[in-house]
């Protein structure tokens, strides 16, 4: 009986100092390291195309600070989000019966009338009774009496046409 020992392999106990660590198997169907360095390149490209169209930055323009530019990318939405909050109170103000709206419009405070996000303002009624005892020329007075147009035949309750009136004329 022989005692043949094998050759074991080496260990990071057994391997000599400065020698290199072998890389693992790679299992088939794996990426290797540079296989997934160029799927992360195509992602940032891709990201960065996206940002560029956002921002609006031309193609051979530079990124620079990009916090900078989207602190201004949001504050000019900001601003105009702002604007059309305005549009949208200015056309409220509009469409409310039995006031000078343009006046109204003048004179009403804005600082705590709100739009939600689905379009809905509040706070309006509350300023406009603020105006309204503030600046009481903001009321337009309305006729108790609803319109009724002059009738020149005379007549009290019978409908007549054009022709029944023309015919009578006629009848001498």
């Amino acid at each position: 009986m022989t005692n043949e020992t094998k050759p074991t392999e080496p260990t990071q106990e057994n391997k000599p100092q400065g020698a290199k660590p072998e890389p693992p198997d790679i299992p088939a169907g794996t990426d290797t390291d540079s296989q997934q360095l160029e799927k992360l390149k195509s992602t940032n490209t891709a990201y960065e195309n996206a940002l560029r169209s956002i921002l609006g930055i031309e193609g051979s323009e530079e990124m620079g600070d990009i916090s900078k530019r989207l602190s201004d990318y949001n504050s000019s939405l900001e601003a105009k989000a702002a604007a059309v909050n305005d549009k949208i109170i200015a056309a409220e103000i509009k469409s409310l019966q039995g006031y000078d709206t343009k006046l109204l419009a003048r004179v009403i405070d804005k600082s705590n009338i709100k739009v939600a996000d689905d379009g809905t303002v509040t706070g309006l009624s509350e300023a406009v009774k603020a105006a309204e005892k503030e600046f009481p020329a903001v009321v337009v007075k309305q006729d108790s009496k609803p319109y009724a147009p002059y009738n020149p035949a005379g007549t009290g309750g019978t409908q007549r046409t054009m022709n029944d009136i023309i015919r009578n004329k006629r009848s001498y």
